[in-house]
């Protein structure tokens, strides 16, 4: 809770019998502050004659006594800055006595502390010879609370501010004194900022009352200005004359301030302006120290004396110019004080874990001389430790008081700066830090941040010593950071809550807060804050009572408010108000008792004590009492159990239970004694309350007999708070929650921590006895240390909060939804307080809002809306509500009602949008717009949601049943539209028969013709005539083609529409042969004719093999593979004279091109590709010659607008123009390939088919293996039911296409039964579960079908069963898999039965290493191998597949399918292995020996000039030597290696001869860069294409011919095997690329 404005020391304990008013239930409470009456002429008789006599000690005040009575006597308001010591607080009231004063009224004489006021009161008693009392003859008493030592006699009055301010209420005049003594003014608490504001007010109606201000460091000037004589408004008008300020200096004994800096002490840098150092003083320069003694003489410190600033300590400190930590400091500095001489030390800290920490720190460097228990010592030079805060118990702050034979360090918070003198005390330490209880404007708590102290602060620790004799004070910190510091601490109504102030101002009618004269006027948002706190507990309102009036307005002070009834009441209560706001709370829910009890319990501090040395034990004892759920209901469970031990026991044995058990005995006593006083005086406002329910001790007796005597009473305590027989704490939760709605927390489990008001974060006190983390909690009081601490909390419902908070709320409402299963629109509604979220989204019907406009709910209107008219006419929340049932019930069909008018709209607008697509006309189908309108003009007003629209649509479908259905003129404004002609739903591929969809939105992915592809039959397609998109899209095809042309070949074909017309017509007539195909023409821009046959020649390169190749494909070649394909596409470039070979297209045009078709020159790369798509009879000769229908069939896009733009403009297209083109033209006019799995999820699309193929081949493997299992699992089921027929009886499977001649035919070709090659039958033997095998030693027993048939999706698919290589070189093994993509199943077949023979023919290590001579074996261990075995496992994986391609014979490894022919060659691979796996040694042997010459080589060119050559150089011979290179280099390549290295080697001395010879190796370097360049091009085209053997084996020549252009162009002398130029490189890779 924050601090606030408090006077429970007002309440009277007397001992005068109470009076009851029973005829009001508003009386004063017989413990308030009685009214003032003036005494009577026999009590100011016997007042004056009880004047003792006086006498003064010799103190610095008493020297000055006379100039003091004079200012009093000639001034109403006197400022007195007396240093510490000086004697002002006990000689000024003597001083006045002397007067007269007194006499009349009484002196008042007001302390911070109640320790302070006794003290103070019986040392003023002993120096007038008397004692403190209120017996007749006793003139000094004292008066704090529950403590009334006042008589008619007394004439002396110590008490706190809290009871003086208490007073004021019943004594607005303050008659009872003729003088007032405001003592320790320089604290400014909110207490005594609020008194000199009143009395400011005061003494002009008083002028027979003396004020009199004293401070040991007080703001003289502020003060006296401010009572002083103003000619106007105080701080507003003109000063006359300030109040008169008296300065006493000089104390008993002196005090030397040492400056001891954690950090060394830097000087001030010179100014740019100076002219010599010298210009100005440096930090630590005689006049630097001799304006901070000035500093310090001129707040009453004179005799603060000050060290020689030059010396190294107070420079460096005791790290000698090294940083340490405050601890370590403090070490020092009490080393430092223990060496000057005995007397006790005080140490400043700023709270209790510094006490903790530093003591720890003490205790470790003092060791032996610092023990726990003193009282054993017999050492004299043993040094005591004791803590001093607030918290500690009774017993070990009265320790500080006790006579001691030892020296001490007293470790204290600030409790020890003012008012309380701990006694000994001769030297100081400072560290110059505090916690200064600060309000946060932003999270409205109250923090505690450790801060640097002001200078007037460290001035009254420096005079805590020296009151025995000479002290010593040491600041742990610099003499120029206190010259830096602020002179004064700041007042606390700077930085705390103002809302008791404020009530209280409100109450006596003080008027306006911001024109209060307080000293220092506090801020405008602290005035705003504690308004708005008073508002959020009903205690103020606005005059007009509005709901929504706007609380900033009152940021400058509480005019146009007016205190509530709750106000009144809250005022008349001395606690907190939000405290007091809780007891009322309670008094509705029935609930007051509790309360109360809890009120009284948070008004005090914590009767709970937790001594250092027994915390344990003490959480240990106050566990028991405590709930789970609620701090505040472990209150009411300690009340009870301390009523129910003082009921039943003794009061000594109750004192020695409270002892023992850590319940500090007179705080138990107040918070009874506030809880009795708050009984009574909340009867005056009307709360009557009953002492609280205890449990009988019969309930005691059972509970021991129960769970046993022990704790019996604590038990039975807490089950009486739980039972029925109490109140609901429910009830008791939610009347507290009244006074904390604003000190919230919602638990986050991202943070940890409980998200609270404003944003703030904060954590449950660890001492809290909360058990888990509960969603909701509140707190009595949040407090920032270390962190935010919420201390006294409970658990909550969120509930609970909303009809509390009540207009305090803030609701926002989302953008208006549609509920479909509701039928109506909805709005979500965020409750928040504070910030913070109590109810997230809560649906609300956008109806219930009624006539609210929408201005009121935010992002309300849709931007879409067809009635966005509310910028001009605002519109409600039912007009809006209506609208969004028209669009997405009637219009969208967002709801459940399916009635038959939306049925029938439904099928209308998809008819229509379905043109639209096809016939890409925008705009073509009515839009939402058009369509509410419709039923906007036919439905009443009325009709806001499902419910309205059911009722009224039920009685008019009888008369009008068509009422709602769309009409075609509604659906279609623009006509009809085109017809679906045209735009086919499917595209047929062979026997594939893949679906079409059309979409018609310009921006988007799928804008155009989109063909759904099964992953399964992804291998299959082919995307040959697809360039074509349909025939209802060719017109804008050419169209768009033509617009993408270049400018000069596009003026020539305008107007673009119509030339498109004419060359589709063509098109059309040339396809269908009504143009014939033999009139010759020469094509300039390629050198083809074109003759009557059909066939298109170049010169005479189309030769015998190609036309070979062409007609005759490869038996196992997949017809849809991607080398087929390029097969099919050479021999038409050759034949038409199409293909291109001077200038590769880049990646993007190549992946566009791929997509067309457009045939390309293959050179020696496509030359040997074949293609086994058998040829159509219909359009095939015997001779070979295709017919011109057929040509014309298979014509791309590209070659027939080509033609045609020739034959009927004359203008002649480029391949550059074609590619153009291609480039430019729109995305919708490509066809986009989507390929989806068995349950529809899309893995993939584009527009380039072989990049789908590449990335999505792993898919598409897995999908065969699925259906080939399938497939094999129907099968063997048909096989067991006998319902099968073998061989070429076999039917076809059911959805598949029946076997043709063709296909049997191409089975026998291939060697394998028919059901083996087409639908799954297990009677063939069909592999079964070895077709999926893993980690397999040797062969399947069962032959592998080189393809397998099967069903998907129903369209027939093919997979290719093959051997890949499993395990590693020492344990190779092999698995089985099933592949869609024939190159990459042949390739991977080889390595695996390549890894089955050398399993077979495997050598032991030992064998093969016996036979090396010393030098081999002393090259191989210099082999990037981790081991010879490793070697020789990798030598032999190479042996064994260079053996098996050999070996092979023309068919190659795929034709090793079965167990026979794998012995075969298993054994004639075991004839040659050993001799094989030698002489690839020897070629290792030789590599290395180059590579060890290289190394030598390279260390001799260590310059840092030859840097990138040697890197180059490493780079090359690390991608040639490597872990793996054996097996991973190809035998005739790995025999070429030695001279790949010796050119390296050769290289890199022919660079080190001169620097010309480096020049001509850089020029080199790049020409081979640039081949590097294309290479890598070349490799990212080819990880976006499906995998085929031939282009990775092309790949591969490239790599071994750049090794063979390093040779040339570094080491020529060494010979190439073959001619190589970067030229001839370049032109190799394009050629590849082109292949591609």
């Amino acid at each position: 809770m924050v601090k606030v404005l408090r006077y429970p020391e007002g309440v009277s304990t007397s001992s005068q019998p109470r009076r009851r008013r029973t005829h009001s239930r508003r009386g004063r409470s017989p413990h308030a502050p009685a009214p003032f009456r003036p005494f009577t002429p026999e009590q100011l008789a016997a007042r004056a004659a009880a004047i003792p006599l006086i006498s003064f000690p010799d103190l610095p005040v008493s020297a000055r006594r006379e100039e003091i009575a004079q200012a009093i006597s000639q001034h109403q308001v006197v400022i007195i800055s007396g240093e510490t010591g000086s004697g002002k607080t006990t000689q000024i009231p003597k001083i006045c006595l002397q007067l007269g004063r007194g006499v009349a009224g009484m002196i008042g004489h007001t302390q911070p502390r109640r320790i302070a006021a006794r003290s103070v009161a019986e040392r003023i008693a002993a120096e007038l010879g008397q004692k403190v009392g209120k017996e007749p003859g006793e003139v000094v008493g004292y008066q704090v609370r529950f403590t009334d030592e006042v008589g008619p006699t007394t004439l002396v009055k110590l008490m706190t501010d809290g009871i003086l301010l208490a007073e004021i209420q019943s004594d607005p005049m303050l008659r009872r004194y003729d003088t007032l003594i405001i003592d320790e003014a320089h604290e400014r608490s909110l207490n005594i900022d609020f008194i000199l504001g009143y009395l400011a007010r005061l003494l002009p109606l008083r002028p027979d009352l003396k004020v009199i201000i004293t401070s040991a460091t007080i703001d003289s000037d502020r003060f006296a200005r401010h009572f002083g004589r103003w000619n106007g408004p105080i701080g507003q008008g003109t000063l006359i004359e300030a109040a008169p300020v008296i300065e006493v200096s000089g104390r008993t004994f002196p005090v030397e301030i040492r400056y001891r800096p954690l950090a060394a002490d830097t000087p001030t840098s010179y100014s740019s302006s100076s002219t010599s150092p010298a210009a100005q003083p440096t930090e630590n320069s005689p006049a630097t120290a001799s304006a901070i003694e000035e500093e310090s003489t001129g707040s009453g410190v004179e005799q603060l004396v000050l060290e020689d600033p030059d010396d190294p300590l107070a420079l460096e400190g005791y790290g000698a110019g090294q940083d340490i930590d405050v601890e370590t400091a403090i070490c020092h500095a009490v080393d430092e004080l223990c060496a000057e001489g005995p007397g006790d030390i005080l140490v400043f800290l700023p709270g209790e874990r510094d006490i903790r920490d530093t003591e720890q720190a003490l205790r470790d460097h003092l060791g032996n001389r610092a023990p726990k228990d003193i009282s054993h010592s017999k050492n004299p030079a043993d040094i005591e430790i004791l803590p001093l805060f607030a918290r500690l118990s009774s017993a070990e702050q009265h320790r500080i008081f006790e006579e001691h034979s030892h020296r001490r360090v007293v470790l204290a918070t600030n409790v020890a700066e003012t008012s309380l003198t701990v006694p000994g005390i001769r030297y100081v330490i400072d560290p110059g830090l505090a916690r200064i209880s600060r309000y946060s404007n932003k999270t409205k708590v109250q923090r505690l941040p450790i801060e640097e102290i002001s200078k007037a602060s460290a001035n009254q620790r420096s005079g805590r010593c020296g009151r025995v004799a000479d002290g010593i004070a040491i600041r742990l910190y610099s003499a120029d950071n206190f010259a830096s510091r602020p002179d004064f601490t700041e007042p606390e109504i700077l930085r705390t809550s103002l809302a008791s102030v404020i009530l209280q101002m409100s109450a006596l009618g003080l008027g306006d807060v911001a024109s209060f004269p307080f000293v220092d006027a506090p801020d405008s948002r602290a005035i705003r804050d504690g308004i708005n706190q008073l508002i959020e507990i009903g205690a103020l309102r606005p005059l007009d009572s509005s709901k929504n009036s706007d609380s900033s307005a009152l940021a400058q002070g509480n005019q146009g408010l007016e205190l509530t009834r709750i106000g009144r009441d809250l005022a008349r209560l001395p606690i907190d108000p939000r405290l007091g706001r809780m007891l009322i709370a309670g008094n509705e829910s029935g609930c007051a008792s509790e309360i109360l009890v809890i009120v009284a319990a948070l008004s005090i501090q914590d009767v709970r004590e937790r001594p250092l040395e027994h915390q344990e034990a003490a959480d240990t004892a106050h566990a028991r009492f405590a709930d789970p759920h609620s701090d505040f209901l472990t209150y009411l469970n300690l009340w009870r159990y301390l009523h129910v031990q003082q009921r039943d026991l003794s009061g000594s044995a109750f004192r020695r239970m409270c002892r023992a058990e850590f319940i500090h005995y007179l705080r138990f006593r107040e918070w009874r004694d506030i809880a009795h006083q708050l009984r009574d005086m909340a009867r005056t406002i009307g709360i009557h309350t009953e002492p609280l329910g205890m449990p009988s001790a019969g309930d005691v007796v059972e509970q021991a007999s129960r769970t046993g005597i022990a704790d019996a009473a604590a038990k039975a305590a807490v089950a009486f708070t739980r039972s029925t027989s109490a109140v609901d704490t429910d009830d008791i939760h939610r009347s507290i929650l009244v006074g904390l709605l604003s000190s919230l927390g919602a638990w986050d489990p991202a943070t940890r921590d409980y998200t609270g008001s404003r944003g703030a974060h904060f954590t449950i006190w660890p001492g809290s006895g909360i058990t888990g983390h509960p969603d909701w909690v509140m707190t009595a009081e949040l407090v920032e240390t270390s962190r935010l601490f919420a201390r006294t909390v409970a658990r909550i419902r969120p509930e609970w909060v909303e009809p509390l908070a009540k207009d305090l709320l803030n609701h926002v409402y989302s953008e208006p939804t549609w509920n479909s299963s509701r039928g109506a629109a909805y709005v979500q509604e965020k409750v928040m307080l504070y910030g913070l979220t109590l109810i997230a989204d809560r649906s609300v019907l956008l109806g219930r809002l009624g006539s609210t406009p929408l201005g009121s709910i935010r992002g309300a209107v849709p931007t879409d809306s067809p009635f966005v008219i509310a910028q001009q006419s605002p519109i409600t929340a039912a007009e809006l509500a209506r609208e969004m049932f028209i669009r997405h019930a009637l219009v969208q069909g967002q709801w459940r009602e399916r009635h038959a008018f939306q049925r029938r709209n439904d099928e209308a607008i998809e008819r229509a949008k379905e043109t639209e697509r096809r016939s890409r006309t925008h705009g073509l189908v009515a839009d939402e717009m058009a369509l509410e309108r419709f039923f906007d003009d036919l439905l009443p007003a009325s009709i806001i949601s499902a419910g309205h629209f059911n009722r009224w649509w039920k009685n008019e479908k009888r008369q009008n049943p068509h009422l709602l259905d769309y009409p075609p003129e509604l659906l279609l404004p623009r006509g009809l539209g085109q017809t679906g002609e045209g735009f086919p739903d499917h595209w047929q591929q062979g026997e594939l028969r893949l679906p079409l969809s059309y979409e018609f939105h310009p921006g988007s992915p799928r804008d155009g013709v989109s063909m759904s592809i099964p992953v399964e039959a992804l291998g299959r397609v082919s995307d040959e005539g697809t360039d074509w998109l349909v025939p209802g899209m060719r017109e804008e095809l050419i169209t768009e083609a033509i617009r993408a042309l270049p400018k000069a070949k596009r003026r020539l074909l305008a107007p673009a529409p119509e030339v498109a017309k004419s060359v589709a017509a063509w098109i059309d007539d040339f396809r269908s042969g009504r143009v014939s195909a033999g009139k010759e023409y020469h094509d300039t821009s390629s050198g083809v004719v074109s003759g009557s046959g059909g066939n298109s020649l170049r010169g005479s390169s189309t030769s015998a093999a190609s036309k070979k190749t062409k007609e005759t494909p490869t038996p196992d070649e997949d017809p849809a593979s991607l080398s087929a394909a390029l097969g099919r596409l050479a021999a038409w470039g050759q034949k038409t004279g199409q293909g291109r070979s001077d200038k590769r297209l880049s990646k993007a045009t190549t992946s566009a091109h791929d997509a067309r078709g457009k045939g390309r020159d293959l050179s020696a790369l496509s030359s040997a590709q074949t293609s086994d798509r058998p040829a159509k009879s219909s359009t095939q000769k015997p001779g070979g010659a295709r017919t011109a229908s057929a040509q014309a069939d298979s014509a791309s896009f590209d070659e027939l607008f080509t033609r045609a733009i020739r034959e009927l403009r004359g203008v002649d297209l480029s391949d550059s123009d074609i590619r153009t083109m291609r480039d430019s033209l729109p995305d919708h006019l490509l066809m986009t390939f989507v390929v989806h799995d068995r349950q529809g999820r899309e893995l993939g699309s584009g527009k380039d088919l072989g990049y789908l193929k590449r990335t999505l081949a792993g898919a598409t493997d897995s999908a065969l293996r699925t259906a080939v299992r399938q497939a094999l699992t129907e099968a063997q089921e048909r096989s067991a039911q006998g319902k099968h027929l073998s061989g070429a009886e076999a039917k076809p499977e059911s959805g598949s296409p029946p076997r043709t001649e063709s296909d049997e035919a191409k089975a026998r070709t291939q060697g394998k039964a028919a059901t083996a090659s087409g639908a799954i039958d297990a009677s063939e033997g069909t592999p079964g579960s070895e077709l999926f095998a893993d980690n397999l030693e040797d062969f399947p027993t069962t032959p592998l079908p080189t393809s397998i048939e099967s069903q998907a999706q129903g369209l027939t698919i093919r997979a290719f069963p093959a051997l890949v290589p499993q395990g590693k070189p020492e344990n190779p093994l092999a698995g089985v898999r099933v592949m869609a993509n024939a190159s990459q199943a042949r390739s991977e077949h080889g390595l695996g039965v390549a890894n089955l023979i050398l399993r077979r023919v495997q050598l032991s290590t030992k064998r093969v290493s016996t036979r090396w001579s010393g030098r081999e074996a002393l090259m191989l261990t210099s082999t990037p191998y981790r081991s010879s075995e490793a070697l020789i496992a990798d030598a032999q994986s190479a042996s064994v597949r260079t053996l098996t391609v050999s070996l092979s014979g023309n068919q190659g490894l795929w034709a090793v399918r079965d167990r026979s022919s794998f012995d075969d060659l298993s054994q004639r691979v075991r004839d040659l292995h050993e001799d094989q796996v030698y002489s690839i040694i020897e070629v290792v042997v030789r590599a290395m020996e180059s590579w060890a010459q290289l190394q030598d080589t390279l260390a001799t060119a260590d310059a840092q000039a030859y840097s990138s050559l040697r890197e180059d150089v490493e780079r090359i011979a690390n991608s040639l030597v490597f872990d793996g290179f054996i097996a991973a280099t190809p035998i005739e390549r790995l025999r070429n290696l030695p001279r790949y290295i010796q050119a390296q080697s050769l290289r890199v001395r022919k660079a080190l001869r001169s620097p010309s010879d480096l020049a001509r190796d850089e020029r080199s370097a790049q020409a081979l860069a640039q081949v590097d360049d294309e290479l890598n091009e070349l490799r990212e085209l080819m990880d976006t294409r499906p995998f085929d053997a031939r282009h990775a084996s092309a790949f591969e020549e490239l790599l071994w011919m750049r090794e063979e252009l390093r040779v040339s162009l570094f080491a020529q002398e060494l010979g190439t095997a073959r001619k190589i130029s970067p030229q001839r490189m370049l032109a190799a890779i394009d050629r590849l690329h082109e292949a591609i």
